[in-house]
C-alpha cells in the first residue's frame, strides 16, 4: 500500500498516536471506577500497532516469494524462448510488463525497470539489485546465475533451458505435493466433521436436556461455519494458483434470489424446517453449481486440446510454415473439440483480417489462463521472429507436464468426495436412530407454547432431533463446499453441495 518508507512509518505513528490518545484516558477512567488492573491493559493495547508494520512486512515478504515461485517457471519458459530469438532477460522483463499474463512476475518486471530507469541506468545491474534483496532463492539464483553466464560468454539459451527444466520439475512436485496435503487435510476435514457432529448429536440426544439444543444450535449455526471456512482458507493457500477466469456473477445472482424466493414462499409449508433448509440450499447449489460445470467444461476441453494443438503447430513449422500460417491452416483442417475448434476458428478470423497475432491474444475471451498464457507465448515468439521447432518443442513439453499433473492431482483428491457424500447419511443414521430407540419408551408428549426451560423429556427430545437434522443439513453443505475446493479449487463447483444434500432427503426420507 504504502512504497515509500517515509509516508509507510508516519502513517503508523500518527495511528499509534491517535489509537493512545483515544484509549489511554477510557483506562485511566476505567480503571478509577472499576478499581480493577485489568482495565489498564486498555491503555497498553496501543503498543500493539508498533508491532504491526514489523507484522505486515514479513506477511509481505512471505506473500511476495510465494506468489513469485508460483508464476517463476512459466516466466522461464517465456525468458528461454526471448532468449533463443536474441533478447535478453532484461528485454523479456521489460515486455512482460505490458501484458497481464503473469500479474505477479510483472509486480517484479516493474521493479527492475524501475531500478534500471531511476538508479542503475544498467540492465545488468538492474536484476541484480532486485535478485539479491529478492525473498525467494530461486528467484535470486537463477538472476544472479544469468547475469554471471553472461558476463563469462557462457551459452544463455542452454542455461534458460535447463532452468526451464528445473521449473518444470518444481510445478510437477508442486501439484503433486498439492494433491498429498489436500487428501491428508480432506481426511482430517472429513473426520472433524463426522466424528464431532455425531458424538454431539449421539449426547445430546442421550442426554436430552435444553444446553443439548443450545450446544447444537451453537455448533451448527456458528463453530460449524468458522470451522469450514477457516479449513478452506487453509487449501486455498496450499494450492498451486491459477488465473482461469469464472463469470459467476449473473448465475449467483439468480441462485440467491431463487432460493430467497423459493425460502420465502415455503417457510410455513414445509415442515420440519430442515427439510425447507435443505430444499432452499439445494436449489442455490444446483443452480451455482450447474453454470460452474458448463464453464469448467469449457476449461478442460481447452486444455486437453493445447499438447495436440502445439504438437501440430511443430510439425507445420518443420516444413516451413510460420506460426500464423499454422494457425490459419489448423482451423480449416484439424478438429480437436468443439471448444477449442471455436476458440482456433476466431483466431484464424482475426488474422485473415491482418490483425496481429499479438493483439488477437490480448483481446483473447477464453477461460482457460493455461491457453491464454500459450498464445501469449506464440505471439511473443511471433514478434521476436525467434520461433524454431526446437523452442515449441520446448513449450509443448512444458504445456503437455502442466495439464497432465492437473488432471492427476484432480483425480487424486476426486476419491475423497465419496467419503464427503457419505457424511450426511452417516449422520442422519446416527441422529434418527437414537431419536427413534429413546422417543417410544417417553411416550409423545405436546408442547405447544410451553417455554423451553419446562419442557418434557419427550418434547426436548423432539426439538433436539429437528435441530439434528438442521445441524446435517448444514454440515453436508459445508462439507460440499469443502469437497468443491479441494477437488475443483473453487467453492463455486457446488453441485458437490447439491449431492450431499439430495443424500439428506434420502436419508431422512427412509431411515425417519
Amino acid at each position: 500500500m504504502f512504497l515509500n518508507p517515509t509516508v509507510y512509518s508516519k502513517f503508523y505513528s500518527a495511528l499509534f498516536l491517535l489509537t493512545l490518545a483515544a484509549l489511554m484516558p477510557s483506562g485511566v477512567v476505567l480503571f478509577l471506577a472499576l478499581r480493577n488492573p485489568l482495565a489498564l491493559l486498555l491503555v497498553l493495547s496501543p503498543f500493539i500497532i508498533v508491532l504491526l508494520p514489523i507484522m505486515e512486512v514479513k506477511v509481505k515478504i512471505s506473500n511476495r516469494k510465494s506468489d513469485t515461485g508460483n508464476e517463476f517457471p512459466f516466466f522461464m519458459v517465456y525468458a528461454a524462448t526471448i532468449q533463443a530469438a536474441g533478447l535478453s532477460l532484461f528485454s523479456a522483463l521489460d515486455r512482460l510488463a505490458e501484458w497481464r499474463i503473469l500479474p505477479k512476475i510483472k509486480r517484479e518486471a516493474l521493479v527492475v525497470k524501475r531500478d534500471y530507469m531511476f538508479f542503475s541506468h544498467n540492465p545488468l545491474a538492474a536484476i541484480e539489485n532486485v535478485a539479491k534483496q529478492h525473498p525467494d532463492e530461486n528467484v535470486k539464483t537463477i538472476f544472479l546465475g544469468y547475469t554471471s553466464v553472461l558476463r563469462s560468454g557462457g551459452d544463455l539459451v542452454v542455461y534458460l533451458n535447463s532452468k526451464v527444466k528445473d521449473g518444470l520439475a518444481s510445478v510437477i512436485e508442486k501439484w503433486r505435493r498439492y494433491a498429498e496435503s489436500a487428501s491428508t487435510l480432506g481426511e482430517i476435514s472429513l473426520s472433524v466433521f463426522l466424528m464431532f457432529p455425531s458424538l454431539l448429536i449421539a449426547m445430546s440426544v442421550a442426554f436430552a436436556s435444553n444446553y443439548s439444543v443450545v450446544m447444537m444450535q451453537l455448533y451448527g449455526y456458528l463453530i460449524l461455519p468458522l470451522l469450514g471456512g477457516f479449513m478452506i482458507f487453509g487449501i486455498h493457500f496450499s494450492q498451486p494458483k491459477f488465473y482461469d477466469s469464472y463469470d459467476m456473477n449473473r448465475a449467483l445472482s439468480i441462485a440467491i434470489i431463487a432460493a430467497a424466493a423459493f425460502g420465502a414462499a415455503t417457510f410455513f409449508l414445509i415442515q420440519p424446517l430442515a427439510y425447507w433448509l435443505a430444499a432452499t440450499l439445494l436449489i442455490f447449489s444446483v443452480i451455482t453449481g450447474a453454470e460452474y460445470l458448463r464453464e469448467q467444461s469449457e476449461v478442460s476441453k481447452v486444455e486437453k486440446a493445447l499438447p495436440n494443438f502445439l504438437r501440430d503447430i511443430t510439425e507445420m513449422m518443420k516444413i516451413g510454415y510460420d506460426i500464423s500460417q499454422a494457425l490459419i491452416n489448423l482451423s480449416k483442417q484439424r478438429q480437436y473439440n468443439k471448444v477449442f475448434d471455436r476458440l482456433l476458428k476466431r483466431v484464424s478470423e482475426h488474422l485473415e483480417m491482418n490483425m496481429p497475432l499479438r493483439r488477437v491474444a490480448e483481446k483473447m475471451a477464453v477461460r482457460s489462463w493455461l491457453c491464454r498464457y500459450t498464445f501469449f507465448i506464440l505471439s511473443e515468439i511471433v514478434d521476436t521472429g525467434g520461433g524454431t521447432p526446437e523452442v515449441l518443442e520446448n513449450l509443448t513439453g512444458f504445456v503437455n507436464s502442466v495439464v497432465i499433473e492437473k488432471s492427476k492431482a484432480k483425480s487424486t483428491t476426486r476419491t475423497y468426495s465419496f467419503l464427503g457424500y457419505a457424511t450426511p447419511a452417516f449422520l442422519s443414521a446416527v441422529m434418527v436412530f437414537m431419536a427413534n430407540m429413546l422417543l417410544p419408551s417417553l411416550g409423545s408428549m405436546s408442547f405447544g407454547s410451553t417455554p423451553i426451560a419446562v419442557l418434557p423429556n419427550a418434547a426436548t427430545l423432539a426439538l433436539i432431533a429437528d435441530t439434528g437434522m438442521m445441524v446435517v443439513v448444514l454440515t453436508a453443505f459445508v462439507v460440499g463446499l469443502l469437497i468443491a475446493k479441494i477437488v475443483d479449487m473453487s467453492v463455486y463447483a457446488t453441485y458437490h453441495s447439491a449431492i450431499a444434500l439430495a443424500i439428506c432427503f434420502v436419508s431422512f426420507t427412509f431411515i425417519r
